[in-house]
């Protein structure tokens, strides 16, 4: 599968538009409600590290999701997904800035909601990594992976 993925979205990183840092290697969480596997996460990881060289922390899976927590990339479940607005999955990024240098933004928290979507089973993994890219700070750009759409690639 990963390998699928990799060639599916090999693009140059210059494609990609990144609006936010981080300034730790985030910890990635998997929420207990969650529908994704820490398979597909790694795939989404290893997916990112070869693409621009991102560099996570512990991935582990958790029995209990605390909000907002730091230096956190957390993974629940659609709950907040609107589907009104036709979306798949959303991820919410919590940002803060330094008061001598507002030109840059950085990650403290991420969330991002990943609900099963029956009508789009074959692209589960892709939606994971597009997520997991606006998590680290990518926003929607021509890069194939982070279109804003990832359905209207294929």
């Amino acid at each position: 599968m990963l390998t699928l993925l990799l060639t599916l979205f090999t693009a140059q990183a210059d494609e990609l538009y990144k609006k936010y840092d981080w300034e730790v290697r985030p910890t990635i969480e998997i929420c207990p409600e969650s529908n994704v596997t820490l398979e597909q996460v790694d795939n989404a990881i290893e997916y990112w590290q070869k693409e621009v060289g991102f560099k996570f922390g512990v991935v582990k899976n958790v029995s209990k999701c605390a909000k907002e927590k730091t230096n956190t990339i957390q993974i629940t479940d659609g709950t907040d997904v609107n589907y009104q607005k036709r979306e798949l999955a959303n991820t919410s990024v919590y940002t803060y800035s330094y008061s001598d240098n507002l030109s840059r933004t950085y990650i403290d928290y991420a969330l991002m909601r990943i609900p099963i979507n029956p009508e789009y089973p074959d692209f589960q993994q892709e939606i994971i990594t597009h997520e997991l890219g606006h998590a680290i700070g990518y926003g929607h750009s021509h890069h194939p992976v982070m279109k804003p759409s990832v359905i209207e690639t294929y």
